[in-house]
C-alpha cells in the first residue's frame, strides 16, 4: 500500500472500520513510513481535541439517510438494499465536522494552505512531546552541549542559543519530523511552560513580521531568517512567546553579524 492509499483510509483505519486485511497493510506501511505516521499522528490529536472540547457529533437518520442516497447514487441505483452500519454513517458526519472545524481553526494561522497544513503538524508535534515524555534526545542548558549533538543528524547546523538572562532557559533539543523531513526541535521553558522551536532549511524569503496564530488553545508564531524556516509554539500568553521570537531573532542577527566579521 503506498501514501496515498493509506491516507485514504486513514480516517477508517483510526476509527477501527477496516477489515483485518486492509488493517495489516496501512500497520505495515506505517511502520515504515515517517510522513503516514505524522499524518496519523496529528489526526488523533485533532480528534482528541474535538472530544475534549465537546464537538463530538452524533449522525441524525436525515443525514443518514442522505449518505445512503448519495452512495446508492454513485453505485448506479443499484435495486439492493444498502446495509450500513450506524457506526459507520456516524463516522462519516464526524469526519465531515472535523474537516469543517480543521479548516475553521486553521484559517488565521496563513493565507497559504501550506502553512495551515505545516501549522497543524506543528501543533500536533508539541502536543505529542509533552504526551509522550519525549521533550529532548539531549537534555543540557548549555549551547555548546546542544548544538554539536546535531552534527551528523541533519543536513544543516543550526543557531542554538541560551536566553536564561531573559527568562527563557534552555532546556535540551530533539529530532523531530515535519514538512516530509526530519527537523530541529529546541525545548525552552518559561516558568511552568514548554515552548518547542521547531526550525529547518527553507527557500522562503525572510519575514518582516512573524506571523502568529492560535490553534486549540496553543500559541504559534512562524518566520522565516537566514534560510531556515522557524515555527515556535507554546500555551505561553502571546505576548511573552512574541518577546521569546524577538529575543531568538535579535540573537540570530547578533551571531550572523559577528560571523560576518570574522
Amino acid at each position: 500500500m503506498d501514501c496515498k492509499a493509506t491516507q485514504d483510509w486513514l480516517h477508517a483505519y483510526i476509527d477501527g472500520q477496516l477489515d483485518l486485511a486492509q488493517t495489516v497493510e496501512i500497520e505495515r506501511h506505517l511502520a515504515g513510513c515517517n510522513a503516514c505516521t505524522q499524518a496519523r499522528d496529528n489526526h488523533r490529536v485533532l480528534q482528541d481535541s474535538i472530544r475534549a472540547a465537546g464537538l463530538e457529533f452524533r449522525c441524525p437518520d436525515r443525514l443518514r439517510s442522505s449518505i445512503e442516497a448519495a452512495i446508492r447514487r454513485e453505485t448506479k441505483g443499484s435495486n439492493a438494499r444498502l446495509s450500513i452500519p450506524r457506526r459507520w454513517l456516524a463516522t462519516a458526519a464526524s469526519l465531515l465536522l472535523i474537516g469543517s472545524i480543521s479548516w475553521l481553526v486553521m484559517r488565521p494561522a496563513s493565507s497559504h494552505s501550506s502553512d495551515d497544513r505545516i501549522s497543524q503538524e506543528v501543533v500536533a508535534s508539541h502536543v505529542r512531546s509533552l504526551l509522550a515524555d519525549h521533550l529532548t534526545d539531549v537534555a543540557s542548558n548549555d549551547r555548546h552541549t546542544v548544538k554539536p549533538w546535531f552534527a551528523g543528524k541533519l543536513d544543516f547546523a543550526p543557531s542554538v542559543f541560551d536566553l536564561s538572562s531573559e527568562g527563557f532557559p534552555l532546556v535540551g533539543g530533539r529530532l523531530d519530523y515535519l514538512e516530509h523531513r526530519p527537523v530541529v526541535a529546541l525545548v525552552y521553558h518559561r516558568r511552568k511552560h514548554v515552548i518547542n522551536l521547531f526550525i529547518w532549511p527553507s527557500e522562503q524569503a525572510a519575514t518582516g513580521t512573524p506571523q502568529s496564530a492560535t490553534i486549540h488553545g496553543y500559541q504559534i508564531v512562524h518566520w522565516s531568517e537566514a534560510g531556515n524556516s522557524c515555527w515556535a509554539v507554546s500555551d505561553l500568553n502571546a505576548t511573552e512567546l512574541r518577546q521569546f521570537v524577538q529575543l531568538i531573532r535579535d540573537a540570530g542577527r547578533v551571531e550572523m553579524k559577528k560571523n560576518e566579521e570574522k
